[in-house]
């Protein structure tokens, strides 16, 4: 029996787009980025928020082909499924494990410890507007919620950080912030290395 997993995952990814943050460049060897360019609204005297290509396109950062073959997923067999939030940079994909009979049989057993049976995949762009603000919610992030946020990444992005409590990766870009949450593997920290991979293609197409 399919439970509720998704519809929450949904609702709490579209109710907390503004909690996520972004932050700065580790690796003190690396040339800098040249910073992004400012402009001025011209009515009102203001900084303009830096564009957010992936507003409208949450499916497009990362397609789909390109999920099904980093995953090695045969979408008729597995039941593979996409969801978007319309104005919003989000993505849900889910699909069903090889042997998700065999889980579903076992969880009905009386007493049995609940598995799931189905893989997510949920990708999400957070726009801060301006590359100070995203680099200071950041590093609020990580000095705050450092008890969720435990391991710092290197070489994604500006910055990176992994929750394997909520199997979340956090991805830096100028102003952007990536996050990939995927429920993939058994033990949730080795979820990363994919994530890993997935940011990867993301930041391909990100400047």
């Amino acid at each position: 029996m399919l439970r509720p997993k998704l519809i929450w995952i949904v609702c709490v990814y579209s109710g907390a787009l503004w909690c996520v943050v972004a932050g700065g460049s580790c690796g003190s060897d690396a040339p800098a980025p040249p910073p992004v360019a400012m402009t001025i609204d011209t009515t009102t005297g203001d900084v303009a928020p830096l564009p957010n290509p992936w507003k409208e396109n949450g499916c497009l950062l990362v397609t789909d082909e390109e999920v099904i073959a980093l995953f090695q997923i045969e979408p008729k067999r597995d039941v593979f499924n996409v969801r978007n939030l319309p104005g919003q940079a989000f993505c849900l994909r889910y699909w069903m494990k090889p042997n998700w009979r065999d889980i579903e049989r076992a969880n009905e057993q009386p007493g049995s410890e609940y598995r799931e049976f189905k893989n997510t995949l949920v990708i999400q762009v957070i726009d801060y507007g301006r590359v100070l603000i995203a680099r200071q919610q950041f590093d609020l992030l990580r000095n705050k919620q450092r008890h969720i946020y435990e391991e710092d990444v290197v070489g994604l992005g500006d910055d990176a950080l992994w929750s394997t409590s909520t199997t979340s990766l956090m991805v830096k870009k100028n102003h952007l912030l990536i996050k990939i949450t995927l429920d993939y593997t058994d033990k949730p920290h080795d979820n990363l290395p994919h994530a890993r991979r997935v940011a990867e293609l993301a930041l391909k197409k990100m400047r």
